[in-house]
This record gives C-alpha cells, sequence and structure tokens, in this order.
C-alpha cells in the first residue's frame, strides 16, 4: 500500500492558502456530453499553470459539496434538450466562468478542499481522507493508548487536517485526534522534529493547552487534545458548535455575536501572554486566530502551537505577504492578533489593514485596533508583543502566569536547529512579499498601458513622429546629399556645395580658391628636406 512506501518527499510542496485563478479555455463534445477545458493558475506570479477537464455534473456536485456554506452561488440551471447546441454551449461556458469567478470571490470557499480538488486534482486526491484514516489506524495500533472511535467533520479550515474521534483508553475520556500532513515550510529533520514535540508535550502555561500524546510518522504528525465542548473562540463569535461543519458554521454566517471590550481586553491579555512566552522561548506561533483558542470559563487556551514546526501556511497568509518585508516573526503574531481582536469586535478583516471604525466603538478600542492594523502599522511601523502588553488597556488586567509556574526547555542544540527555522521561515515570508509587490506593479503597469488615455497619448505619438518623417522627406535632395558629403567626407566641399550655402563676397572667395590650390599643390618632399637639415 502506498501509505508503506518511503519517498524522498514527505511533505506537501504545495502552499494551500495560495490564490488560483481558472479560466475555462473552451468546450468540445465528446460522446454526446460537453467536456469543458479550464485552465488553473496558481501564485502570486500566476507562473505554475495547468489544465483540467470538466462535465456539468462535476459542476452540480461541487455546487451540491459547497451547499452548506450559504451562500447564493449562479450556477446555471440543467438544459435536457438542445444542450448541444453550439450556442447554448458558449452560453453556458459564460455562465460557468461566472460561477467560478463567485467562488473564487470567497475565501472561505477558495480555501476549501472541494474547491481545490475540484480545480486541481493532482495535489489535492479524492481519496485523502480515506488513507488519512488508514494512516491513524495503522499508527493507533501500535501506540495501544487511544482507541479510535471515528472521523470528525471538518472543523477547521486547514485542508491537510484531518480530526477523528478517539478515547483515551486509561481515563475512558473522549479525546480529538488531528492528523497533518507536513508543508512545504517544514525545516526540522525527522530526529530534531521528534525532539521539539517532546518538549511540547512537557510544556506548561496556564493560557497554553496541553498536548496529551503525538507520534511522527513519514508523511506527517499526530496530535492528541482534550476536547473542549465549548468550542473555540470562533465558535462563541458566531454561536456555533466545535463539531459542525467548518462551511456551514464560518462561510456565510448568520448570527455573529460580538464580545464587549472588557472581555476583548481580558482574553486579549491572557492571548498575549501565551505569545510573548513562546516568543521568549524561541517558539514563535506563526498561526494565531480565533479558530486555535479555546475559552472555558473566560479562561484562554492557545492551541496548536506545534503547526510552525509542521511548517504549514497560516490562514492569514495572504495578508502577511501584502505587510512591509520589515516584518519578523514576532510582528506577524502581532499582527495576526490585531486580526482576532477585530473578529471579536466585528467579523473577519477582509483586507490588509484598516483605519476608520464606527463612531460607537470607544477612542481606547479605536485606538489600539488602529496601532496594530492601520496602514501605517502595516507598512512601516508594526508594533511587538512586548510593546502590546506595555499598552494601558491591558495592563489593568492580572497577569495570570504568576499564578502558575511556566516551563518550556529546548535542549540547547534544538535551540539553534530553532533559530535557523524561523530565519528560515521570515526570508521565506520577505522574498513572496517581494514578489507580492512586483505582481501588483506588473498589474498596475498593464493597467496603464491598456487604459484608452494611454492608448489615446500613444496614437498622438505615432502622429507626431509620421509627421515629423514627411517633413524630414519634403527637404530638397541638395540638403541632403550636402548633409551626407560633409558628414561622410573629409574631402573640402565642392562647388556646389559652397553656392548651396550663403553667398560669399568675391574677396572671400578668391581667398579660400587660392588657399585650396596651395593645400592641393603643397610638395611633402620639401617638408622631408628641411626635416633633415635642421636635424644636421
Amino acid at each position: 500500500m502506498a501509505i508503506f512506501e518511503k519517498t524522498s518527499h514527505t511533505k506537501a510542496l504545495v502552499d494551500d492558502t495560495e490564490i488560483l485563478t481558472c479560466t475555462i479555455e473552451n468546450s468540445q463534445t465528446v460522446r454526446k456530453h460537453t467536456e469543458y477545458t479550464l485552465r488553473v493558475s496558481r501564485g502570486i506570479l500566476r507562473d505554475t499553470t495547468w489544465t483540467v477537464s470538466r462535465r456539468y455534473k462535476d459542476f452540480v456536485e461541487l455546487h451540491a459539496a459547497l451547499a452548506p456554506s450559504g451562500y447564493d452561488l449562479p450556477l446555471p440551471p440543467k438544459k435536457y434538450f438542445g444542450n448541444l447546441d453550439p450556442s447554448f454551449i458558449a452560453e453556458r461556458q459564460i455562465a460557468l466562468q461566472n460561477y467560478l469567478n463567485e467562488i473564487l470571490r470567497h475565501d472561505e470557499l477558495a480555501l476549501s478542499r472541494q474547491v481545490r480538488s475540484f480545480l486541481d486534482p493532482h495535489n489535492y486526491s479524492s481519496n485523502a481522507a480515506e488513507l488519512a484514516l488508514q494512516t491513524v489506524s495503522i499508527a493507533l495500533r501500535g501506540e495501544g493508548r487511544f482507541e479510535l472511535k471515528g472521523a470528525i467533520a471538518d472543523i477547521g479550515w486547514r485542508i491537510r487536517k484531518y480530526n477523528f474521534l478517539v478515547t483515551d483508553t486509561k481515563t475512558q475520556e473522549n479525546c480529538i485526534l488531528s492528523w497533518q500532513n507536513f508543508g512545504p515550510d517544514r525545516y526540522l529533520n525527522d530526529k530534531k522534529l521528534q525532539a521539539a514535540l517532546k518538549s511540547l508535550q512537557n510544556l506548561s502555561h496556564p493560557h497554553i493547552d496541553q498536548i496529551l500524546a503525538f507520534q511522527n510518522l513519514d508523511t506527517g504528525v499526530y496530535v492528541v487534545r482534550s476536547i473542549y465542548e465549548g468550542g473555540s473562540l470562533r465558535d462563541m463569535i458566531y454561536q456555533t458548535e466545535y463539531s459542525g461543519s467548518h462551511l456551514a458554521k464560518y462561510s456565510n454566517p448568520k448570527n455573529i455575536r460580538p464580545f464587549v471590550e472588557e472581555q476583548i481586553y481580558d482574553y486579549g491579555r491572557q492571548i498575549l501572554e501565551a505569545l510573548k512566552f513562546l516568543h521568549d522561548k524561541g517558539l514563535p506561533h506563526g498561526h494565531v486566530h480565533p479558530g486555535n483558542i479555546m475559552v472555558v470559563q473566560h479562561h484562554v487556551y492557545l492551541t496548536d502551537i506545534e503547526n510552525i514546526l509542521l511548517g504549514g501556511p497560516s490562514l492569514y497568509r495572504q495578508y502577511l505577504l501584502q505587510l512591509r518585508p520589515s516584518y519578523s516573526a514576532d510582528n506577524v503574531d502581532a499582527h495576526c492578533f490585531g486580526r482576532v481582536l477585530y473578529e471579536m469586535t466585528f467579523r473577519p478583516l477582509a483586507h490588509c489593514y484598516c483605519d476608520t471604525y464606527p463612531d460607537y466603538l470607544s477612542e481606547e478600542l479605536k485606538s489600539l485596533l488602529r496601532i496594530i492594523l492601520s496602514r501605517d502599522a502595516c507598512r512601516s511601523m508594526p508594533p511587538t508583543l512586548s510593546y502590546l502588553l506595555l499598552l494601558p488597556v491591558f495592563k489593568k488586567y492580572p497577569v495570570r502566569c504568576k499564578e502558575e509556574r511556566a516551563t518550556l526547555k529546548f535542549p540547547l542544540a534544538l535551540k539553534e536547529e530553532l533559530r535557523a527555522a524561523v530565519d528560515h521561515i521570515e526570508d521565506k515570508l520577505k522574498k513572496d512579499q517581494k514578489k507580492m509587490r512586483s505582481a501588483k506593479r506588473e498589474v498596475r503597469i498593464q493597467e496603464i498601458l491598456n487604459s484608452e488615455d494611454e492608448m489615446k497619448k500613444q496614437k498622438r505619438k505615432v502622429k507626431r513622429r509620421e509627421s515629423h518623417w514627411q517633413s524630414m522627406s519634403s527637404i530638397p535632395d541638395m540638403y541632403i546629399s550636402a548633409s551626407v558629403s560633409d558628414a561622410s567626407s573629409p574631402t573640402p566641399p565642392t562647388t556646389g556645395a559652397i553656392c548651396a550655402s550663403t553667398p560669399d563676397s568675391p574677396q572671400t572667395y578668391d581667398a579660400r580658391r587660392s588657399l585650396l590650390d596651395a593645400i592641393c599643390n603643397f610638395d611633402k618632399s620639401s617638408l622631408a628636406t628641411q626635416n633633415n637639415s635642421d636635424s644636421r
């Protein structure tokens, strides 16, 4: 079986958050049905492209899979008669293109496993869930402590993460097992990764969730944690159950309950304490969002701290690419923390930054959000976690870390590897940010070149150039021949050339004629004789 095979590539080389664009290039009739050829591009520069063929029934299946999201997607209706007519096929192709454009316009749908497997079946296999179940089942047989009960719905956004319900045979408590494939940013080798995960399992902090068990396998890692029946911070915002489907819960929520400002400051202080502790130990979080923050009786627990070691992309990566390259791992976590505060106040922030806020917010909260999410903060002055902790809105809340001793110890050799891994992640982010700016610059240039005003300017320039050459071609031939002879030959001008210029007086003409005759009749041998006599 494939899960027993040893391969040299044990991580996903595809960033699951990269933007996909799709264009239906053409259609053809095959065995009494129509197939549409889709040209798909990935990435900032769209330098990776491929084609995939889809029938109308494939679009219908995709539409059914996305129905729980609650979006009103414009799928063209089915037609039973005349569906092979060329004019109808052309109209349907346009309608299907609009349908795909609407899907990719929504981040929740564009990042979903259903859409990715539809557009990129090579990298997103349709049987990935079955392979994950087989891998986890075999691993748990050898482990012996946890009993597999079954799969859980896609409770989170991450495509290559699968959740299962397991029972701890020692305590008979139900737990959640999360299996995740390695991502493109994985840096540590198997030995170092095993040591790092072991240190995280022994971590103790009042605001960081404990890892009950883990296992590092050939293609990924599974982690076992306790179940939080109240769900995540995002579940509290949208008033949903933790076990519900991600698409149904968060794509187009109907019920949103913003937090009061006291809760925002209290929970924010606890999140900052956890993030600052991790950074002090040399391990950024890198993946902070309301989905991996749990709350139990107003007590915050930060989860998924191992994600940065596994190399998976951040949920906010496409927004991080629009930040200035001066952002460090500390600044990235601070920015993601600001997005969490924004979602607790309103709903997810759909842009890189935000400068305007409604009047009903207090000046204190407006100032806090602007410090992190304003245009200036995102472009030039990013805050740090230490700076945020010193703000008055957080200082007035108690530091709960002092109530319980916080510990996290990494071996000395592993600390150096972690530092190198963080540097690698920061460098990659900076390179991708430069690519993003370059791509935007090219788009702006192309828009300028294609604009009507620019086209008119170019036409006027062409007309002026043509009129200039026409005026040059009307000059008499004698002027052109005179200028050519002056430029190409050092011989004296002919009489005709002199006549073509401004007329001179008779005395000037005779003097020039005498000078030319003297030059032509000059004897070089007499000069040589004179030189020899001088040398004697």
